[in-house]
């Protein structure tokens, strides 16, 4: 399964919408993670770098985490 494929677009979309909110995704469902599972570990990577994402399988690949790749940052300041 190709990284561009299009049945890949509303999980996509999904990750999109909830990184945004959040800054992160973690994947769960079955049918969420079966087409992932089949991307293999450097297309899973390629996936989430295309989209500006960090992504972190985790327990096996029984989920996936997916983090905003740049997350504002605070100034730090002296006391």
């Amino acid at each position: 399964m190709a990284t561009d494929d299009p049945s890949l677009q509303p999980l996509a979309q999904r990750i999109r919408i909830t990184v945004n909110e959040s800054g992160r995704c973690l994947i769960t469902l079955p049918v969420e993670l079966t087409p992932l599972k089949a991307l293999g570990p450097e297309g899973l990577r390629r996936f989430a770098a295309g989209h500006g994402w960090t992504v972190v399988p985790r327990l096996g690949l029984t989920q996936i985490e997916f983090f905003a790749v740049h997350l504002p940052r605070v100034p730090a300041t002296l006391v």
